[in-house]
């Protein structure tokens, strides 16, 4: 039983240092269309009552769309506001109403709950080790391609090496 487990273990390290470049670089886009998407349903989910932004207006919802080599599109919703009567607000228009933005919360909790269970798949069947991000050189080479994953992952950057 002792020499099976020492085989497995072996097989898993060896999987691990043969992980080619593409299969690695795969691995980072795959990591930054995650993050993209998660930053999406998170700053959805914090400007759920935002009735005023820095461009003016609302917050409109964030949508991500055609994702492809590790990089996505970035839509804002196009659904009118959901209009409430609140007069006293500094927001409100002349009739005494202010526009919030169309976010379903339940549909943005959903969301990322999906996005964790993906997440997790692809961590589980990474061609890394989980040091991968801490330890390996060409580690730099994903955070320098994608940006979502240094933000994410550069974990030399947060402990100052």
């Amino acid at each position: 039983m002792e020499k099976l487990i020492l085989l497995f273990v072996l097989v898993g390290c060896a999987h691990h240092e043969k992980a080619s470049d593409k299969d690695i670089d795969q691995y980072c886009q795959d990591l930054n269309v995650l993050y993209q998407k998660k930053a999406a349903i998170e700053s959805n989910i914090a400007n759920l009552h935002t009735t005023r932004t820095i461009e003016g207006g609302y917050y409109k919802r964030h949508i991500i769309r055609e994702c492809s080599n590790g990089f996505c599109k970035l839509e804002l919703s196009a659904a009118p506001p959901i209009l409430k009567y609140e007069l006293n607000s500094p927001d409100a228009n002349k009739q005494g109403y202010v526009a919030y933005p169309d976010i379903n919360l339940a549909e943005e909790q959903y969301d990322l709950k999906q996005w964790e269970n993906v997440y997790k798949s692809v961590v589980k069947y990474a061609p890394v080790k989980n040091s991968f991000f801490l330890k390996n050189d060409k580690a730099k080479l994903c955070f320098e391609k994608y940006p979502f994953v240094n933000e994410n992952h550069n974990y030399r950057k947060y402990l100052g090496r």
